[in-house]
């Protein structure tokens, strides 16, 4: 052992003289502890300082310690040994918390390695070319849950004022948004298959869903099917999206064209896809949509790109990328192109080739990095057209937040909202004062965008907007937003692989889990906050009443669009799951993503091998 003192330019050394030797060793620099992987099955704790005897012994292994590594935060000691078992130790007490067993190699003869990630709480232990993987998880009986299984996506029921939540075990939940409770659940929605995502008609009296058997589901609340629609053509297909408008119901996530239903032709239980015009324009699958009334709809791929359509003649006219950005000539005097094979495709199309401006060269996004997850646009600002400023926001890959002008086809803006926690999901409020981000590891993030990208700019914007909050209120993956103001309260919900759905308010309030045991009344506890740019330092809040005394009555006559009396071209977004295998599989699309846990008191460690 060899240290230079303070004001010395000479090393110190001490020798230890250790019975039969050993493999490894770590060093604790807050305890000034160094621990040795005997081969002599104990593991030593020594102090530098006195090189006569182990300052401790940790007994317990039937074989040669080949590993040790210390958990610095918890104060507490990993040790492998030959034998493939595991154990975690308490360096205070000297007693073995935890064993675990490791189940390869089948081999005795085998070299390995040990790395602990302890910033997200993953154990990497490599067997020769193999490698194996532990992650921490919190202990399932400390936490609240809200669903008994992964939680996909979460919508708001305005008119009841309740919140409306989905899992992969095909059960969707309803809650009352002020107090809490539950107040019905459907069970066995699509069979065994998980619900990815929901959507509600534009009146909020049919409930859309959609799951990877390859349907799309049409409810009533009272737990009636009305149609089923057969999006995946008799197979299981990702839905990630649905999109309602006035006169089609758009589904994406497996492809890359859009799936397409007129509601004007439901005369039948099971109806079928029909032709979207405007045929393949992306070069891979479509993630997400959205819609600008009165006939912009724009959707967004894996690759990066936005396409920007026409909704009354279903035809593109303009792509748009952070890298590049081409026009799209029209597809009438072409043929239709035919769907290649479903999956990921890096096979050029024709028709997106077609372009009047320069295109630079680039390469495919294999990684996601650019993947578009979620767009939005900021329907509240209504003369972009003529003033200029952004109107649609796409987040996605690497936690980028970026805002476009579709007018002046610019990419006006991009920050990055969440670093190193790869995919990111957001929403925004109806007024669009408000972007809330949510990532992998359960944080969320609300910005003040009131004021952000009014006007056009020839230099991008890289500046983020003023961050109001940042909090983790999951312990795992976020997988739905939705901001909603009952009452003219503005609250955000957010759903996560956790199993759990929360509520919160803008400004520093209490977030409440559904399902504890404890209901709540929001309106004892929410201020409204004050509408200013520099609201992270401004105290200065508002009190109002959240809930009208009454709760509206809900009539199933009213105008809907599965009814085919819609009024309007609004467009109702979902925002659904990206990856609903929890802590098990990565599908292809999410190699971008990862699945991280913040470690604490009471975890247990998982194997994933």
């Amino acid at each position: 052992l060899a240290w230079r003192e303070k004001s010395k330019k000479h090393l110190n050394m001490t020798s230890f003289n250790i019975a039969q030797g050993i493999h490894a060793f770590d060093y604790h620099s807050r305890l000034n502890l160094i621990a040795t992987a005997g081969i002599n099955n104990k593991v030593c704790l020594w102090n530098p300082y006195v090189v006569s005897k182990p300052v401790g012994v940790l007994w317990g292994h039937s074989a040669s310690v080949i590993a040790v590594q210390f958990f610095v935060e918890r104060k507490q000691l990993f040790s492998f040994s030959k034998d493939k078992v595991l154990r975690l130790w308490d360096i205070q007490h000297q007693l073995s918390i935890q064993r675990i067993a490791c189940s390869f190699p089948e081999s005795q003869d085998f070299r390995c390695l040990f790395h602990f990630d302890e910033a997200h709480g993953r154990l990497f232990i490599s067997f020769n070319n193999r490698l194996a993987l532990l992650a921490i998880k919190s202990d399932a009986s400390k936490r609240v849950k809200s669903h008994e299984k992964a939680v996909t996506c979460v919508l708001y029921n305005s008119i009841l004022k309740q919140v409306i939540s989905s899992d992969t075990g095909s059960t969707v939940s309803f809650w009352m948004i002020d107090t809490g409770q539950k107040i019905k659940q459907f069970t066995g929605c699509h069979g065994n298959a998980e619900i990815s995502t929901m959507a509600l008609d534009a009146n909020e009296t049919r409930l859309l869903t959609g799951s990877t058997d390859g349907t799309v589901k049409i409810w009533d609340f009272n737990g009636y099917c009305h149609h089923t629609l057969n999006v995946g053509q008799d197979g299981a297909v990702d839905i990630s999206q649905i999109l309602i408008l006035k006169k089609t119901i758009l589904v994406t996530g497996w492809e890359r064209a859009i799936t397409v239903f007129r509601p004007q032709n439901f005369n039948q239980f099971f109806i079928q896809p029909e032709e979207w015009k405007g045929g393949i324009q992306h070069h891979d699958d479509i993630l997400c949509a959205a819609f600008l009334p009165p006939q912009t709809v724009v959707t967004g791929s894996y690759d990066g790109e936005i396409v920007l359509w026409n909704n009354s003649t279903e035809s593109a006219h303009h792509v748009l990328h952070p890298d590049y950005q081409r026009l799209l000539k029209s597809k009438l005097d072409t043929k239709p192109q035919k769907l290649l094979s479903a999956g990921r495709s890096h096979s050029t199309d024709p028709v997106a080739e077609q372009s009047t401006m320069g295109v630079r060269n680039f390469e495919i996004d294999t990684e996601g990095k650019n993947a578009v997850t979620r767009l939005c646009f900021l329907k509240a600002r209504k003369n972009t057209a003529v003033t200029g400023g952004a109107n649609l926001v796409s987040c996605g890959g690497s936690g980028y937040v970026r805002f476009w002008d579709i007018y002046k086809k610019q990419l006006l803006a991009e920050f990055l909202a969440h670093s190193g926690a790869g995919t990111i999901i957001m929403s925004t409020d109806k007024m669009n004062r408000y972007l809330t981000t949510g990532d992998l590891d359960g944080w969320l993030k609300i910005w003040n965008i009131e004021e952000y990208c009014l006007n056009s700019s020839k230099n991008k914007i890289t500046k983020a907007p003023t961050l109001i909050r940042s909090f983790q209120p999951h312990e795992d993956r976020i997988s739905s937003l939705e901001m909603c103001e009952p009452g003219g309260q503005l609250l955000i919900i957010s759903s996560s692989a956790d199993c759990s759905i929360c509520v919160t308010g803008v400004c520093n309030a209490p977030v409440w889990i559904f399902g504890q045991a404890k209901h709540w009344h929001i309106e004892n506890y929410l201020f409204l906050p004050k509408r200013d740019t520099n609201l992270v330092e401004s105290e200065i809040q508002k009190e109002i009443s959240l809930f009208s005394k009454e709760e509206s009555c809900l009539d199933p006559t009213e105008h809907s669009l599965l009814n085919k009396r819609n009024k309007d071209d609004s467009a109702y977004n979902v925002r659904p799951s990206e990856d609903t295998n929890l802590g098990i599989k990565y599908k292809e699309r999410n190699t971008c993503m990862k699945e991280t846990q913040k470690p604490y008191y009471g975890e247990v460690i998982k194997k994933s091998f």
